[in-house]
């Protein structure tokens, strides 16, 4: 979920003898879900979550990129609707958890899902040795993952590594929540260590991920009623208390 299948999917069609085209359809906020509904998808591809070792190809996700999966899930997917997107993506937890949370305003979902999102993250993205390609490849100028997967499914390359490079270098730079994971880890530090910098989070699922963060670290944010998350760490600073209940 997450990894950029689509996008791999429409290259695939667009740079082989499957299509013999240039352009790709990347959306503003990065994503190729429009072609995964095409028909030239439906046509050529099959595609599935659970990555299957007989998967014709297969995608490794990064551990430090796990919360950006996550967000593009939510953003590319579910069109930012928090609600949608959990009940689809983790349906046992909706119904199990959420449905007996007392309060539903952001600071509650917020929280509710700092408890959760750590072992979600683990459990939806494994390590799987079967993998072809990673995500960080896709977001390497150094290299083109696309001749070597055309390849391997037996069709032929009719793309100029120029075009290919082009709108890998276009796509990457709608990728907006590439790093989220890393620029929330940075930004804790930050809170941590008395450094007062912006605030990273373009979601909530960013902020659920720093309460957590912060509550493995031994500090618990003071966010009854926190429907707005603080824009500075300075800020977010002054809400944190120390929880004894912890061993840090």
């Amino acid at each position: 979920m997450g990894c950029y299948g689509s996008y791999v999917m429409q290259s695939i069609y667009a740079y082989s003898n499957l299509g013999n085209a240039s352009h790709l359809d990347i959306h503003h906020n990065g994503s190729s879900h429009n072609f995964r509904s095409s028909v030239e998808q439906k046509k050529y591809f099959i595609y599935s979550h659970d990555s299957s070792i007989n998967a014709d190809i297969c995608i490794q996700s990064l551990d430090d990129h796990k919360l950006d999966y996550m967000n593009n899930q939510l953003v590319k997917q579910d069109h930012s609707n928090i609600y949608l997107s959990i009940q689809q993506s983790f349906p046992g937890e909706w119904n199990s958890k959420f449905t007996n949370w007392p309060v539903n305003a952001r600071w509650a979902l917020r929280e509710w899902i700092s408890f959760w999102i750590m072992d979600n993250m683990q459990s939806a993205y494994q390590y799987k040795a079967h993998a072809h390609i990673t995500t960080g490849d896709l977001f390497n100028t150094d290299i083109n993952v696309f001749p070597k997967l055309i390849s391997r499914l037996g069709l032929t390359v009719t793309a100029s590594d120029a075009i290919m490079k082009y709108n890998q270098q276009q796509w990457i730079a709608k990728q907006r929540y590439h790093n989220s994971q890393n620029k929330c880890n940075a930004w804790i530090h930050d809170i941590l260590h008395f450094v007062d910098t912006p605030t990273p989070c373009n979601t909530i699922l960013d902020e659920a991920y720093v309460q957590y963060c912060l509550r493995d670290c031994g500090y618990e944010i003071r966010c009854d009623g926190l429907n707005i998350f603080p824009a500075t760490s300075n800020e977010l600073r002054e809400l944190i208390y120390e929880n004894s209940d912890t061993d840090n």
